[in-house]
Order: structure tokens, then sequence, then C-alpha cells
């Protein structure tokens, strides 16, 4: 499993109603893309911070190479880098996990 993670922190003026559609919608869009197997999001709860998270699991390498090139991610990349005052992303193959 690869494990996409996105952190964003917002612009000042972006309301945290603004933030939860986007979140909600950015999430709509991953999920026609094949491969995506789960996707996660949450908004930072302390109020002096402006960050959301997303992570998206892909089966595999293939899959986030697949995801990257979908027109679907170049949407939702437009759409948050719109509001995005910084943003960090890495993906992660994940080996095993502890539950």
């Amino acid at each position: 499993m690869i494990r996409h993670e996105v952190i964003i922190r917002f612009k000042p003026d972006i309301s945290r109603a603004t933030i939860d559609r986007s979140l909600t919608d950015v999430r709509a869009l991953l999920f026609e893309i094949p491969g995506v197997q789960r996707i996660r999001y949450g908004v930072n709860n302390t109020p002096d911070y402006r960050h959301a998270m997303l992570v998206i699991e892909l089966a595999d390498e293939a899959a986030l190479h697949r995801f990257g090139r979908h027109p679907q991610h170049a949407r939702a990349v437009r759409m948050l880098n719109r509001m995005a005052e910084s943003s960090s992303v890495g993906s992660f193959l994940i080996r095993s996990e502890q539950m």
C-alpha cells in the first residue's frame, strides 16, 4: 500500500466552512481515480492554526503513478492551491501496520 499525505496551510481569509466544503469536494474527486482505496481528511482543531490533512491510500506504486497523472487529481490540486498559503506532500510505501 502507498500512503499519499498532503498537509495544507490555508490562507487566513478562507473560512472554515469553505475549507470543509472544499475537502469534501476534493475527496469526491479523488475517489473517482482507479487504485484509490481510502481517503481520510481533517482540519486542525486549534484556532490559531489553519491546517488540514488529506491521507490517500493507494493500492500500489502503479496506482500512485496513475493517480498523479489523472485529470481528477490535477483538478483537486488546482482547487486546493487556490486556497493554500503553503503545502507539503509525501508518498510512503507502507510495509506493515500494527493495529
